[in-house]
């Protein structure tokens, strides 16, 4: 089973009907296959093959289509990069999984320049400038070639987490976990080829592959997948386009509240929102000023959903049940299951084979440590009621989810730790106005140093996703650390962006260049 397929058989079913609209370029069900197939040719003339890693790196448009798939179709693995990424963040993510080659839009080739020694090949769409690489369009040009057969426990991809106490994670998903998350998430939200799905969550996340893209492949339906979100266009494409369903975040629906009152407000297509995460007032209040209904979902780039809310039993702001195709309970400390009201860490298992990660790639120690006592431990935090509803409560780990992105403290320590002022820093996040986080860094700088936080931050940009740097600075003599002198974040957390002397660039103007 070859994930490549479905794009072959709903071409053969759907023709000419248009698949997505991406970033307003129109893509049709043949046309997808036949581009995919040819990329697909293009590697394996490049002499790709099955279980060879390839990279992505490729801001929201058509080609990232016909790359993946082409990917998948030659039996490679995909490993998609954060189109943000910047400095040693890609080195390590080529090093670790061993790409072969690297596909990379003009729009970065700037930023994978002298991160690349490791890949055989480059691939650039448009312009390379000075880099030695392929032409994408060259690849292009090859026959259609029919995909490899895979494995349903095949690797299909790796998605790298935001990395908190250490590396960021290679999160293996098989083929069958692809499928799997599309076709639930077509069953609970009942999609139908009548459907126009909206996207505005970037391709290289599981949120835009998955549970748009592939949800729309496998239910017959069209997706308009934009590049950016904008607050204030947002109701009149929905409008132009007839978007009866888009995924949302907690940020994103409070963006869209913040927006001016309209007559017209109730006047859209929507008919749900999927995957919100929002607190109950937040869900009640979009759901009548806007129309439509909020189905939420809680979830893992490890697992998919695995408690979702169902359309007969739906609760404002819960999480919902356990998915057809995942156990779920509450846990303490000690691995034993609490009771009802009772908070503590979400853990999950399959009912499903290959419907779940495989493994942390390269990473055994933290696939172990993930995968204790028959469960997978979710690092959240959650507790159920009495009929069994999840009501999520907060991240448990050192996780920064910061407008959407997640935020890798570790990489951004790592770019700190290389600055010539500075002795030491934490990162860590602290609640956003908008819902949940902002990045935050307590650093102690060297004796004879009189570096400035705006200084500070100059040396961040470039080095690391434009999201990651941080907002607040504070600069302390140490920082807390506990006997075994490892630095209390809980502690500089609870302190919070309030704590005395912080700075926050958002007061003094300062602008994070992208």
């Amino acid at each position: 089973m070859n994930l490549a397929q479905l794009v072959a058989t709903q071409a053969e079913r759907y023709g000419a009907r248009q698949l997505a609209l991406v970033d307003g370029e129109p893509l049709s069900y043949e046309q997808l296959a036949d581009r995919a197939g040819r990329f697909t040719s293009g590697l394996q003339e490049l002499g790709i093959q099955p279980g060879d890693r390839v990279a992505v790196m490729m801001p929201t448009r058509a080609e990232f289509l016909y790359a993946w798939f082409g990917i998948l179709g030659a039996g490679a693995i995909e490993v998609p990069i954060h189109d943000a990424a910047r400095g040693p963040g890609i080195a390590y993510i080529l090093e670790t999984t061993g790409a072969r080659a690297l596909i990379v839009d003009e729009e970065h080739v700037e930023h994978v320049a002298g991160y690349i020694d490791s890949v055989e090949q480059v691939i650039v769409r448009g312009d390379a400038g000075e880099l030695v690489a392929l032409d994408f369009a060259s690849l292009m040009a090859n026959p259609v070639a029919a995909p490899v057969e895979r494995k349903p426990g095949d690797p299909a991809s790796i998605l790298f987490t935001g990395g908190t106490t250490g590396p960021p994670k290679g999160v293996v998903l098989p083929h069958n976990h692809n499928l799997n998350l599309a076709r639930g998430v077509v069953e609970l939200v009942r999609y139908t080829e009548d459907d126009v799905l909206f996207s505005v969550f970037p391709l290289f996340h599981a949120n835009a592959k998955y549970m748009s893209v592939l949800a729309a492949l496998v239910s017959g339906a069209r997706v308009v997948i934009n590049r950016r979100f904008s607050a204030s266009r947002f109701w009149e494409i929905c409008r132009r386009e007839g978007v009866t369903a888009f995924n949302g975040q907690g940020e994103m629906l409070r963006i869209l509240l913040k927006q001016p009152v309209s007559d017209t407000d109730r006047d859209n297509t929507v008919r749900v929102v999927v995957g919100a995460a929002a607190a109950t007032d937040l869900v009640e209040q979009f759901e009548q000023r806007y129309d439509l209904a909020v189905l939420d979902a809680y979830g893992m780039t490890e697992t998919g959903p695995t408690i979702a809310a169902s359309w007969e039993a739906r609760r404002a702001g819960a999480a919902g049940v356990p998915t057809p195709w995942y156990e779920a309970k509450v846990v303490d400390a000690d691995d034993v299951e609490v009771g009802p009201g009772v908070t503590g860490e979400i853990v999950v298992r399959p009912k499903l084979p290959f419907v779940m990660m495989e493994r942390y790639w390269g990473n055994d120690a933290a696939t172990l440590d993930s995968m204790r006592n028959l469960w997978f431990h979710t690092g959240d935090n959650a507790y159920r009621d009495e009929d069994g509803y999840f009501w999520f409560v907060a991240r448990g780990t050192d996780s920064i989810r910061r407008r959407g992105e997640n935020v890798s403290a570790w990489e951004v320590e790592r770019v700190l730790a290389d600055h010539p002022e500075l002795l030491e820093a934490a990162v860590y996040g602290v609640p956003s106005e908008l819902g949940g986080q902002e990045v935050m860094v307590a650093c102690v700088r060297r004796p004879e140093s009189e570096i400035t936080a705006e200084e500070l931050l100059d040396f961040c940009t470039g080095k690391m996703p434009h999201f990651a740097v941080p907002r607040y600075v504070r600069f302390m003599d140490r920082l807390p650390r506990s006997h075994a002198q490892r630095v209390l974040k809980p502690e500089l957390k609870s302190a919070g962006a309030g704590a005395p002397g912080v700075w926050d660039r958002e007061s003094v103007g300062y602008v994070v260049q992208r």
